[in-house]
């Protein structure tokens, strides 16, 4: 007899759960398997009549093999090992298949049926699925008990709902249970309550696939499978994806934080080379505005003041002393960032004079000059020393004639 282990992919985890009924109310029991270090555990059993109860013991994080066991499943022994077509018109005549799903089990000498109702099969699958439970295959009655004939040396195992009896490693008879005997079982160190037992032979069945069990609801176990593989694909194809986008999302911030720091350097960069350009934009207006006084000063004629002033100055008598002599003088003070306004063609004299009649001569000789063009007396007084303060205003011609 060959091990149970054997027959199981290292970490492979297997639930069943079996749909019956208790006093005409829906009742689910449900069997976790797990291998951890070639040795086969029973994870947990659980029994509960509410379906909303199923979540808390794991069923929405594994595929889930359902087998129904409930009144609605009708069950019988006949005597031919023929084709299913056969089989099946021997059990039940007059059976619709388009309404039925059958499933058979065979013997040396005889052959096991169990039908059930379409629509009753997929009123259970619809509930289920409510729940988020992730039904890969059904299975109807007590056929799948066959897994546990090399372990039940010949004698009778107690499910839920039925007492299958066994001989020469098959199913010798299946017979409804009348009463709600219990017994503990253990095999090969597995130790479950016989409510456990059709779990356990649907669990082990998974591993095993017993080739003498076949009908038309591989059909929908098929179509079962194919659903939960194209579920698991996309909610694994989407966790990649999602890992994928975060992965990028991280990447991108990884990036954009080093060119965010590198934005923040050109930006304090260019910050310091536009304060360094408006500094230098500063110094050459301030340059500009100075280079402006100059060639201002410059188109005032200057060179020439220094020839006036000389012609006026050796016409200076001695009892003449003057105080200031200002060549084309401010119009207005002078303000920083403004050109000079200078009155341009005018000298202003003041100074000291003790002796009027050389002070008048020395007036007409200046207006003699030829690029006098008028002599102005500002002001002319007498202190209390016989001294007259004096202004003047001469203005130049403009065509600046000398001789």
């Amino acid at each position: 007899m060959a091990s149970i282990t054997s027959h199981i992919p290292l970490k492979k985890a297997i639930l069943a759960l079996e749909y019956s009924d208790h006093e005409g109310n829906p009742i689910y029991i449900g069997l976790d398997l797990l291998q951890k270090r070639e040795e086969l555990d029973i994870n947990q059993v659980f029994t509960t009549k509410n379906i909303k109860e199923l979540p808390n013991y794991g069923t929405t994080q594994k595929p889930v093999n359902l087998v129904v066991t409930d009144h609605q499943v009708l069950a019988k022994e006949v005597d031919h090992t023929g084709t299913e077509a056969e089989i099946v018109s021997e059990a039940y005549p007059n059976l619709n298949l388009n309404d039925f799903y059958y499933q058979i089990l065979r013997s040396t000498e005889k052959s096991f049926i169990a039908v059930c109702r379409k629509e009753h099969i997929q009123e259970i699958l619809d509930s289920l699925k409510k729940e988020k439970i992730n039904i890969t295959s059904v299975s109807l009655g007590a056929l799948k008990g066959i897994s546990l004939a090399s372990y039940a040396d010949g004698e009778k195992l107690i499910t839920y709902t039925e007492e299958i009896y066994f001989q020469d490693n098959h199913i010798s008879n299946i017979i409804s249970k009348v009463d709600e005997s219990k017994e503990e079982y253990d095999i090969e160190g597995l130790t479950f309550p016989s409510t456990h037992t059709l779990p356990l032979a649907v669990a082990l069945d998974t591993f095993s696939n017993s080739e003498d069990i076949s009908g038309n609801i591989d059909v929908l176990n098929d179509v079962l499978a194919q659903q939960y593989k194209e579920t698991r694909f996309f909610k694994n194809a989407l966790q990649i994806g999602i890992g994928i986008i975060l992965i990028a999302l991280l990447i991108n911030f990884f990036v954009f934080n080093s060119n965010y720091k590198k934005w923040q350097g050109l930006q304090e960069e260019l910050q310091i080379y536009t304060t360094q350009k408006e500094q230098i934009t500063k110094k050459q207006l301030d340059v500009s505005t100075k280079e402006a006084l100059v060639q201002s000063i410059l188109t005032t004629g200057f060179s020439r003041s220094s020839l006036y002033i000389d012609r006026i100055v050796n016409l200076l008598p001695t009892s003449i002393i003057l105080n200031s002599i200002d060549y084309q003088p401010l119009a207005k003070p002078v303000r920083k960032g403004k050109f000079i306004d200078l009155q341009k063609d005018l000298i202003s004299i003041t100074g000291k004079s003790i002796d009027k009649e050389d002070f008048t001569i020395w007036l007409r000789t200046i207006e003699s000059l030829s690029f006098i063009d008028k002599v102005t007396i500002v002001q002319y007084g007498l202190d209390k020393k016989n001294t007259s303060d004096f202004e003047l205003t001469l203005t130049i011609k403009s065509d600046g004639t000398t001789n």
